[in-house]
């Protein structure tokens, strides 16, 4: 969700249409070990389908609380930013679900699958969770409404 207008030059996202009907690769499928260490080489492998597939980069250009929803397996990241006295606020939410382990394809290779716990997901009922400072929501709304 977009925080402020967000346009071509404050760094909007950049995604390439078509991209999420391709197979979905691992670092393996595209020759390459597990880690972090080799998330420039996958980048460059990335980088090297999308040229292969004649790919056509767009821009996420959104007005202030507009949102986007996007496809998993799209293509996508941030587009450099042309104007360096500009920000590009926005608020990017990834939903888990309670009791679920998820699979960590950066670090997980043939022989073992690595999954996480991610830490942050309450495990109170929402009916029973309270707030210990103001929502995300609250603490923003009068920028928004402005």
């Amino acid at each position: 969700m977009a925080l402020e207008d967000i346009d071509a030059d404050n760094g909007p996202l950049i995604y390439y249409p078509g991209s999420h009907r391709l197979p979905e690769y691992s670092m393996q499928d595209l020759g390459l070990g597990t880690g972090y260490e080799y998330y420039k080489d996958y980048e460059q492998k990335v980088q090297g389908l999308i040229n292969k597939h004649a790919l056509q980069p767009e821009y996420g250009t959104i007005k202030k609380v507009e949102a986007l929803i996007r496809h998993a397996n799209l293509l996508q990241g941030g587009a450099p930013q042309k104007d360096m006295s500009r920000s590009r606020h926005s608020q990017v939410t990834h939903y888990y679900f309670a009791d679920c382990e998820y699979y960590t394809p950066m670090n997980s290779d043939g022989k073992s699958v690595r999954y996480r716990r991610p830490e942050w997901v309450a495990d109170v009922p929402l009916d029973e969770y309270v707030p210990v400072r103001p929502s995300l929501l609250e603490r923003i709304k009068p920028r928004l409404i402005r």
